[in-house]
């Protein structure tokens, strides 16, 4: 189970704490969760919050097409990393020659294997 991070200061306090780790086109941050939140959810599952910017994916479409793949990944990674908070931003514009639809094979595939390096990482 995961929950999303919808808190400005959440982003914010989660960004500060540094890069945890780098692919062509997005970058993870991580923290421990504070103590008080695990108190509140009782026990805290995963946290993660996506950052994608307008400017780097124009369309809706796109956007909530990175956030899906994100959110199906931090899934997979939930029982590995309980008690933690999650941002994962996009920091580089998908070539719109190369990719041509977010909904191709290609788009979704390339996405998933660069959120999947993320994680491998730093394991």
């Amino acid at each position: 189970m995961i929950d999303h991070i919808i808190e400005k200061e959440v982003f914010q306090e989660v960004l500060r704490e540094g890069v945890t780790s780098r692919s062509e086109h997005f970058t993870l941050y991580r923290m421990n969760a504070p103590q008080d939140i695990d108190r509140l959810n009782g026990g805290a599952p995963l946290q993660v919050g996506v950052v994608v910017p307008k400017r780097l994916a124009k369309k809706a479409v796109t956007r909530n097409a990175i956030k899906r793949q994100v959110y199906s990944i931090a899934y997979a990674a939930a029982l590995k990393y309980p008690h933690e908070l999650h941002v994962i931003r996009l920091n580089k514009e998908f070539d719109r020659k190369i990719f041509l639809s977010p909904s191709s094979k290609k788009f979704k595939l390339e996405v998933n294997k660069e959120l999947r390096a993320l994680y491998s990482e730093w394991n």
